[in-house]
Parts: C-alpha cells; structure tokens; sequence
C-alpha cells in the first residue's frame, strides 16, 4: 500500500527540505491537497525553529524573518492537521528529551529514553556523512578478516580512567540508591555514557586477549575542525570493532559512523531507543552490551568475536554498511520512513 503524504510547499531552499520531500516520495504518494492526505510531514527538522539558539540561527545564516515565517507555517500546518484529525509527522535532530508538546504530532527524534518514550515517539538516525566516501572507498574493498586477537578502537572523550575516590564511593552509593527504587542520588559530574565509555575501556585495556588501539582526547582536540577528523576516522577503518556510547544526549552519533563505515560496533545501552528497532533485530549488527554491564565489555566482546565465523565476521560488516546505506543516511531514512506508517496508523 502507497500512503498519501502531504508536506506543504515554498519552503526557504537552505533549510533543505526539498531532499527530504523527494526521498519521501519514492515509496509514498505526494499530495496536494491536505485532505487526501494520510499523513501531514512537516519536512524541516524542529529543533531549526524551537531548540536552535542564536548563535546556531547565525551558523546556518538563518534569519529571524524565515525562523518566524516557518513557525507559522508549522503552526498552521498543525491547526489544519487537527482540523482534519489528521497525524503531523516531526522531526527533532538534538540532544535534549524534553517532551515536545504538539497536538496530533509524531516526533522522530535522535535523543530517547526508552523508559520514558511516549507511544508518538520513535527514534530518528544522527544521520552522517559517508565515511567510506569519504575515504575513496568502493562498496567492496577494505572488509577487515577476522583474527584471534580482537582489535577495538575509540577515540573521544571519557571519565577519567582512575576516577576520583570521591566521586568512586558517591558512584557506589548511587548504585545501592538505584537498587533500592530512589531516585535522589549523588551529582557524579560525568553522565552516565562517559561513565559507561569509562568502564569498557577499562575493562578492554585490562584484557591482553584484546588489541586497543584507544585515545582519549578532550573537548577542544574532538572539535578541532583541522586535526580531530583524520585520526578519528582511521581508528573507525583501522579496528574491527569500535566502542560507541550515547553522549550529551542520549544517542550515539559514532554508533552511525561506524556503521557507514562497515566496521562492528561495540553498543553501550544506555536505555537508548534506535531507529527501525521495530522491524530490525540490531543484535545481529552490533555487539550489544547493557550499561550495567559496561565493565564485562572486554568478555562480552571475546565471545562474540571467538563464535562468530570468519564469513561471518566479513558479512556482519558488509550487512552493516548496507544496513546504514538504506536506513540510517539522510537518503535512506526518509526513503525508508513508509515501513513505519503501517504503525503509525494504530496512534
């Protein structure tokens, strides 16, 4: 079954919503009439008109003139929605959970927690540019063979490896609160993915049955524009796994990269939701590792690496790329947003 779209029109080229229309209308009908209409999308991301600050308005030269026009286009878009008792699908590309309080709305978004995700909620790729094209790749070279050592990059930010004692007793203390249903614990200054990070890297780099090839960096050395990219992009390529674990917001952009790249992700849950899970087993692309289990990454790595086949390992990599060609590239997810609308109708 085609489903009938309706997207609005004369939207401000720079915002980039005639790449997201034209993908959405290889597998859906595009109308123009908004009461044929199945579904209303608003085709710019939301975060562009309510969670961009000044200063991000002025990075993408967007003005205050075309922010408040396209905020009354949504605005009457979602009047016309309601009207016609009609779903509006969103987009949200930023790090906060906050609730997005918008009547008939379906929000796909990159920043989630599973334990408290609405049932209009669902999770939106930190979409990224292609690493093998990036690196002059074609779809079949650069498949890394299995070998009896593990080899696991990362690089970027963590807690620190020898954590304070301080903020290593509040961290106990925490976990005991946590077991016993209270929710008020202790400020540990890290969040809870560095945390995570922190712990796989530990456990991995007190393991000689694995290759690390680990360098952590800080805040102005990952944004450097000039000397982060390079080395970050040939630990991905150089390592058969590498470690990815949410950040300020609670997605990992690596986990994306990685994927593009055709290498294994080693996955740190930190009660993340992740695009397509409900068509997708994602245990068959990833190594999957619990956040409390953060500290048995090492084993939890040696046993899939030591069951898997050696075809295997090749076509878990091959699966990966191709899985994030077709569903995770700003391409692929819109050309691939009609598996949900299904489900989207039960809402």
């Amino acid at each position: 079954m085609s489903y009938k779209l309706y997207t609005g029109t004369n939207y401000p080229e720079k915002f980039e919503s005639e790449e997201v229309i034209v993908q959405l209308g290889i597998h859906s009908n595009l109308v123009t009439k908004p009461e044929d209409a199945d579904f209303f999308v608003f085709p710019i991301n939301y975060e562009k008109l309510y969670g961009y600050k000044e200063h991000e308005h002025k990075h993408y030269n967007y003005t205050a003139e075309e922010i408040e026009s396209l905020r009354q286009k949504l605005s009457a878009m979602v009047a016309n929605a309601v009207k016609l008792d009609k779903k509006i699908i969103l987009f949200y590309y930023y790090d906060p959970v906050d609730k997005i309080n918008v009547p008939n709305s379906i929000i796909f978004r990159t920043s989630l927690l599973k334990s408290k995700k609405d049932t209009n909620e669902f999770a939106l790729p930190a979409y990224t540019k292609d690493l093998r094209k990036q690196k002059n790749l074609t779809e079949n070279e650069l498949w890394l063979e299995k070998t009896d050592r593990p080899t696991i990059g990362f690089r970027g930010q963590s807690a620190p490896l020898k954590l304070p004692v301080k903020l290593s007793i509040k961290r106990t203390v925490n976990q005991f609160l946590k077991k016993a249903g209270i929710n008020k614990q202790f400020n540990l200054y890290y969040n809870f993915g560095y945390l995570a990070r922190r712990d796989a890297i530990v456990s991995c780099l007190n393991n000689p049955k694995i290759k690390t090839d680990f360098t952590l960096t800080t805040l102005e050395q990952s944004w450097d524009p000039v000397n982060s990219k390079l080395p970050f992009v040939n630990n991905i390529f150089e390592n058969q796994y590498n470690l990815c674990v949410s950040g300020h917001g609670n997605y990992s952009f690596r986990l994306y990269e990685i994927l593009s790249a055709g290498r294994i992700p080693v996955f740190i849950n930190t009660n993340c939701v992740l695009p397509f899970e409900e068509f997708t087993n994602w245990k068959k692309h990833v190594v999957w590792i619990e956040e409390k289990d953060a500290s048995k990454a090492d084993q939890l790595i040696l046993d899939f690496h030591q069951t898997i086949h050696p075809d295997d390992f090749i076509q878990v990599q091959k699966n990966n790329r191709l899985f994030w060609k077709e569903n995770l590239s700003k391409k692929g997810f819109y050309q691939s947003l009609h598996q949900y609308f299904p489900l989207l109708k039960q809402i």
